[in-house]
């Protein structure tokens, strides 16, 4: 039978269907998570219209769900890396289009939250081939998650898990740091780590033998850290990486400015230019140095968070679920109102930094300034005739968190800080694509800096 030789009305009956299954093929076919795929689907009619639904569960079983409207070309096939969908929850060319556009199905606002979307078996994803609302094929793809090496590392005051490939022996050594949310990203580590490289996720707070909040935290603790990590049987060299996201950015700026001799080379996701206090109601210094306090912008007062609500530079939020903060209003009307005495004396010494450093940001970031601090930063270091090798990628329509491999559900979804509801930003696309090409640009900075 040469399909594009069917008449369209033999085509959109089930005579077709009932002789021939459609074919779906993924490339490959056990794809490592952060690794895209290409998606056939051939033995079609020529010509027909198909909707691809990729589904998946989170760890309470909910489904979340995707899907396109494609037309096979006239040799009944179609090919989702190399075309553009009709409609859909995404638009344009994009292989993976239908992993970070998957959306929950249920429409209670509590299951539609970012913890809700961080426990979505990404390894386990369903592909269904639909047409005149019949389902005509399936195929699991099954993602692999990367086999290696994870242990607890609890010895010399050092608190974090460490992670590595099999069978490797020394590798360049990285360092990430979580932010205030105080939970490590274990997954993130081992991804890294499947690209040849030794990962402490480190632990600085809240847990059994380390402050219990981010608050006067001894920047002493991570540069013993690094000590640790490079005397580790699997690590090569003595130049090692860091990496962190919001106050985890800062910690990166703050450390290779402190400890230059440390570090060959600093990633800062969402950076501020600005050393933050702990945002407690006495508010102390999240870091200190030498057993002194580190310098600090201070949060703004209840009377100055007024005066910008009457100056129309901030928008008042309930903090719900429905009416989540927009904090970085709150940074940049801070940024103003400073004086420039405490801005001095708070703003991170990046002149200092020997190490390359890479910063990135998206643009639409309602949790930071982190443009305005990239920017910023950049500016210091040509002032100061700063020699270092840098780059800073700001990009558009992307949010607050960006650090992350690619190809998961990236829509922005409300969660909990501070015991209030509040958002990341972005659009799905912009996330999406944002948090692809900054995963490339790290595994190239990397690479050529460790």
């Amino acid at each position: 039978i040469v399909f594009g030789d069917w008449s369209s009305d033999v085509c959109s009956s089930d005579l077709f269907w009932i002789r021939c299954t459609p074919k779906i093929v993924v490339t490959p076919e056990h794809p490592l998570v952060d690794e895209s795929v290409e998606i056939v689907i051939s033995n079609l009619p020529a010509n027909q219209q198909i909707i691809i639904e990729a589904s998946c569960k989170n760890k309470d079983g909910d489904i979340w769900k995707s899907y396109a409207t494609f037309q096979a070309d006239d040799k009944g096939a179609v090919n989702v890396a190399k075309q553009a969908p009709i409609s859909g929850s995404y638009s344009g060319i994009d292989p993976m289009g239908l992993f970070w556009s998957l959306t929950q199905t249920d429409k209670d606002p509590f299951k539609n939250t970012l913890k809700a979307q961080g426990t979505l078996n990404l390894c386990e994803v369903l592909l269904s081939v639909f047409s005149a609302d019949k389902l005509r094929a399936q195929k699991t793809i099954d993602r692999v998650w990367p086999d290696v090496e994870s242990k607890d590392v609890r010895e010399q005051g050092i608190v974090g898990t460490l992670c590595y490939p099999k069978n490797m022996k020394k590798m360049p050594g990285i360092i990430t740091i979580h932010g205030a949310g105080g939970v490590p990203d274990i997954g993130l580590a081992q991804v890294l780590a499947s690209h040849g490289y030794t990962v402490l996720a480190l632990v600085y707070f809240g847990a059994e033998g380390l402050p219990k909040n981010l608050s006067l935290i001894p920047l002493e603790y991570f540069k013993n850290a690094m000590r640790w990590l490079k005397k580790q049987p699997q690590v090569e060299g003595n130049k090692i990486a860091l990496l962190g996201q919001t106050r985890g950015a800062e910690l990166v700026l703050l450390l290779a400015s402190l400890f230059p001799d440390e570090m060959g080379a600093g990633i800062a996701y969402s950076p501020s230019h600005l050393v933050s206090g702990d945002h407690s109601s006495k508010e102390k210094s999240a870091w200190t140095y030498k057993n002194k306090p580190v310098p600090f912008m201070p949060m703004l007062s209840d009377q100055e968070v007024l005066e910008g609500v009457k100056e129309g530079h901030i928008t008042l939020h309930k903090g719900t679920i429905d009416d989540p903060i927009l904090y970085t209003q709150f940074s940049l009307y801070h940024m103003k109102k400073i004086s420039n005495k405490i801005k001095d004396v708070a703003t991170i010494p990046v002149e200092n930094i020997r190490c390359p450093i890479l910063i990135i940001s998206g643009d639409d970031d309602q949790q930071t300034a982190s443009p305005v601090s990239g920017k910023s930063i950049m500016e210091r270091l040509d002032s100061m005739g700063s020699r270092i090798k840098r780059k800073y990628v700001n990009y558009p329509n992307a949010g607050n968190h960006l650090l992350t491999f690619p190809y998961r559900s990236s829509i922005d979804l409300p969660f909990i800080y501070a015991s209030s509801w509040t958002i990341a930003g972005g659009t799905p696309e912009g996330n999406a694509h944002a948090v692809k090409q900054a995963w490339q640009e790290v595994l190239k900075f990397l690479d050529e800096t460790l």
